[in-house]
């Protein structure tokens, strides 16, 4: 297991460098510490939702009271099976309306362009352009050991299906599908004294005696002001071998292998578990998380009101009149089937939601030595459709969390049939990469986001 050595070395935030002195002009200064880490993640549900009941009716602040049905669980939720209680969400999210995704994807399914801002041209539904997670990638991976992560429990292997991450030309960036496999490729060593790990720890400390012993030196050739500002320096530099001392830093903490479980939800929690860990250990500052493909995701064992039953998540979405539909509303008078169909979409587009706000909470339990991963990061909550009964992808269902360098969030932002690409460019420039337009068809920024 490689181990950065900003990793390694980053602790509370102050770099080993000695600061700017008087002495060393007219010569250039020393680098200024680097800023917290900038993350993103992708987080991808299948099968759109009801936009009438997710969608707030205007912008501005977003508040408790104002949250739709689809979305009244981010006030918090109680524990359900493998998942545990939430606490609010609403405060930390971005709600986004009015993107419009049909002018990139021309296949009503496919997950494959979920994170593409770029036509297919009528053509195979697979990007011809580098995904979103991909483009940051180039950016902000910083050396980290896994240029990007991708994690989805479904084993589908269709090109269009089972994987949302590309680079340019199509070319698939490949997925982790087992908790256990992602576990044995980025912590089965770390976990593990070893003589590489005994040895990190003796260069740490030589690293560490050097600079105090070097320091030392300097000191007895510098002015009064600059000899403060050593010492002040070797302040940092003793707390920073406090921060050090354990091999993985503050909230770096490996677990046991996880057990092996069948069930795609309980998969995907393990996967998320592990890809947060993967991120808090600064082993990678892009993860992707696929939830399922358009037709795997069922909620059988959940209880979910109004019947959803064992219906497979597609079936939920189709509603009435289509053949992939729930028949068990079929002998109902017109007006109660719709009722309960239009229920049932509310249903499990709030359960999707749960599952984004335990990705959240998880992020903001996660302690990183500058504060937080929800901090550091900016999530995108994303799907192949906005409409999960008609297909549409005029109006898409995204959210945006985090607080990466000041993004405001508990508030809603309406676009006006923006195409993908501006939502795209609007990520890209908080992570500091300025653009004026982006994608195919290429739009500037939204306004406000």
């Amino acid at each position: 297991m490689k181990i950065s050595r900003r990793a390694l070395l980053r602790g509370a935030g102050v770099a080993v460098a000695l600061p700017f002195l008087d002495a060393m002009r007219p010569r250039r200064a020393s680098a200024a510490p680097e800023d917290a880490p900038k993350r993103f993640v992708a987080f991808f549900v299948p099968n759109g939702t009801d936009p009438g009941a997710w969608h707030p009716r205007a912008a501005g602040p977003l508040s408790a009271d104002g949250l739709t049905p689809c979305l009244v669980d981010m006030k918090g939720f109680a524990a359900e099976r493998e998942w545990p209680a939430g606490d609010a969400i609403w405060r930390d999210v971005t709600m986004v309306s009015g993107i419009d995704h049909q002018v990139i994807c021309s296949d009503i399914h496919s997950p494959a362009m979920a994170l593409c801002a770029h036509t297919d041209g009528g053509g195979q539904a697979v990007p011809k352009k580098a995904t979103l997670d991909q483009y940051l990638a180039d950016h902000i991976a910083a050396g980290t050991p896994y240029r990007s992560l991708n994690l989805s429990p479904t084993d589908d292997g269709a090109v269009t299906q089972g994987f949302i991450s590309f680079r340019d030309g199509g070319e698939v960036e490949d997925a982790f599908r087992d908790p256990a496999k992602v576990f044995d490729t980025l912590f089965s060593n770390l976990g593990n004294p070893s003589e590489e790990m005994d040895n990190i720890r003796r260069r740490r400390a030589s690293v560490l005696d050097w600079v105090r012993e070097d320091a030392r030196r300097l000191n007895q050739r510098l002015g009064a002001a600059d000899r403060a500002r050593v010492e002040q320096h070797l302040e940092s530099v003793f707390e920073l071998e406090k921060q050090i001392q354990s091999t993985t830093g503050s909230g770096c903490a490996v677990p046991g292998k996880p057990e092996r479980v069948q069930d795609l939800h309980g998969k995907f929690k393990q996967m998320i578990d592990l890809g947060l860990l993967a991120l808090t250990c600064d082993l990678t500052r892009v993860l992707v998380l696929q939830y399922s493909n358009s037709w795997g995701l069922d909620f059988a064992g959940y209880d979910l009101p109004d019947g959803v039953g064992t219906w497979s998540d597609h079936f939920i979405s189709h509603k009435l009149g289509d053949r992939d539909r729930a028949t068990d509303l079929d002998g109902l008078p017109q007006a109660e089937a719709s009722r309960i169909a239009n229920a049932r979409v509310v249903q499990t587009s709030r359960f999707k939601v749960r599952r984004f706000a335990y990705l959240l909470n998880a992020m903001k339990a996660a302690s990183t030595a500058t504060g937080n991963l929800l901090d550091e990061s900016l999530v995108l909550y994303t799907s192949e459709n906005g409409d999960g009964d008609s297909h549409g992808r005029k109006n898409m269902p995204i959210m945006l969390a985090g607080h990466m360098g000041g993004f405001e969030t508990g508030r809603v932002v309406q676009a006006s049939n923006v195409p993908t690409g501006g939502l795209h460019c609007s990520i890209i420039n908080h992570f500091g990469v300025e653009l004026d337009r982006y994608g195919d068809p290429a739009s500037g920024p939204i306004a406000g986001l």
